[in-house]
């Protein structure tokens, strides 16, 4: 496959969509076209996805909201981005499921995919975050079910999960990855682009698929074709053999401020230390529940920071491996939604902080692997490593290039989730959560060319 990248920031989106219209006037018809925009033109995305529409709408498209993009011999983080892809040997589907239920839309649309040989691309907003009037219909139920919890009665916390699914407020990557790999008979690598804006607002992040906005849903591109390969990284070290192992790992390589016994159902997170999240961790962190009226406006900006220097540490007990998740004050409410099903983990929660000193090429280390090799290279990185290096983040941009060439594209967005074949699983990483399915909420890379 070959692509070549168009970028553009013109203030008003539909003057960005006739830039990008302008700029690709005269290349050859395309096998699939990539489309990703930063929330620059929230609640515009439509308008130039229609003007696209007017040339390329019978090309399979897919794409979404995020924070950066890398291409060749730039690096933006306020913009939007068009590639032209072009592959005549492969079988190139796009499709989508904006039905009720997170999980469920996963299901009906694993329905719909074929893939024998090659790989999966699925993107999906982690979080979702609704309109003002969904977004206060959820704040209710929180406080609704955080008050009936305080008698330790799990059913209202699973309540709240169930809430949270069929609403599609959280779509929880192992879990939806897990439904389309076993769809596939877990042959095919799939990888979940898991969208969230590091400045959260209302009605956000989005998904698009074949020059359509499908806000709040999951869509699939599947490439099909004979060697295809995927490389994922993180930046941390390899998993202990035993869960005990693990434990000690975590407390060498991360700062653990408390260990907790933790309480949860699903993907709620009920108490820490039989006390409600947010309060059993005020004394080590500073943080504080939010009122609805400060969020309600940080929302209503955009700015809401979902990015936060501390971190819950779960440990699976089926894997052997971790899951992080940052914690702050997301929520007007005790209850504390997590971006994953924690069902299978242990109650010991460890609450910690990571340096991320001298780890600048570790954020983007599953790239190595395909030096000097031919095809195009798509990869997504988490959005955090610019966060955290700042000015020395250009690095990327450099790196990337001498990597490789001119024929790549890279998404700077939440840190991505895969599952992986068995021969395609090269180390014992501690973030695997669930047999071959890899995700952490941070440090995570990935990486795959065709």
């Amino acid at each position: 496959m070959n692509a070549i990248t168009f970028f553009t920031n013109k203030r008003e989106a539909e003057s960005a969509a006739f830039d990008l219209m302008d700029q690709t006037a005269s290349a050859e018809r395309p096998d699939l076209l990539l489309f990703y925009a930063t929330p620059k033109y929230r609640g515009r995305y439509q308008q130039i996805l229609e003007i696209l529409a007017t040339r390329f709408g019978n090309i399979p498209q897919i794409g979404g909201s995020v924070d950066g993009m890398i291409f060749p011999s730039d690096m933006r983080t306020d913009g939007a981005s068009l590639v032209l892809c072009y592959d005549e040997s492969a079988r190139i589907w796009v499709g989508s499921d904006e039905g009720e239920g997170a999980c469920e839309s996963a299901e009906r649309l694993a329905e719909k995919i074929t893939c024998k040989n090659g790989i999966v691309i699925l993107h999906f907003p982690l979080v979702h975050v609704p309109d003002m009037a969904g977004s206060i219909e959820f704040w209710t139920r929180g406080r609704y079910y955080s008050f009936m919890c305080r008698n330790r009665s799990g059913k209202y916390a699973r309540r709240f999960a169930d809430y949270c699914n069929r609403n599609k407020i959280i779509y929880p990557a192992p879990t939806i990855l897990d439904i389309v790999a076993k769809r596939l008979d877990y042959r095919v690598p799939v990888i979940g682009i898991n969208l969230m804006h590091t400045e959260m607002g209302f009605n956000s992040p989005s998904v698009f698929a074949n020059f359509k906005e499908i806000n709040n849903s999951i869509a699939a591109l599947v490439i099909e074709k004979p060697g295809i390969e995927v490389s994922y990284d993180d930046i941390f070290p390899a998993k202990g053999k035993t869960i005990e192992e693990t434990c000690k790992i975590v407390k060498n390589h991360f700062t653990v401020v408390k260990e907790f016994k933790a309480s949860f159902e699903k993907n709620i997170l009920v108490s820490l230390d039989d006390k409600p999240p947010i309060a059993a961790i005020k004394d080590f962190t500073g943080l504080s529940k939010h009122n609805r009226e400060g969020i309600t406006s940080n929302l209503g900006e955009g700015h809401l920071q979902a990015q936060m220097p501390y971190i819950l540490i779960y440990l699976s007990k089926t894997t052997g491996g971790i899951m992080t998740h940052a914690v702050g004050s997301y929520y007007p409410f005790d209850l504390f939604p997590v971006f994953f099903d924690i069902s299978d983990f242990s109650e010991k929660v460890f609450l910690a902080y990571e340096p991320f000193q001298g780890k600048l090429k570790d954020f983007a280390s599953s790239l190595c692997t395909f030096r000097n090799t031919k095809g195009f290279k798509f990869f997504v990185m988490d959005i955090g490593a610019v966060l955290a290096f700042e000015e020395e983040s250009i690095y990327y941009r450099d790196m990337v290039a001498e990597l490789f060439g001119d024929n790549y594209f890279g998404l700077l967005t939440e840190a991505p989730s895969v599952y992986l074949p068995p021969s395609s699983v090269k180390k014992e990483s501690i973030t695997e959560v669930k047999k071959n399915i890899f995700f952490s909420c941070s440090g995570t890379d990935v990486c795959f060319h065709c």
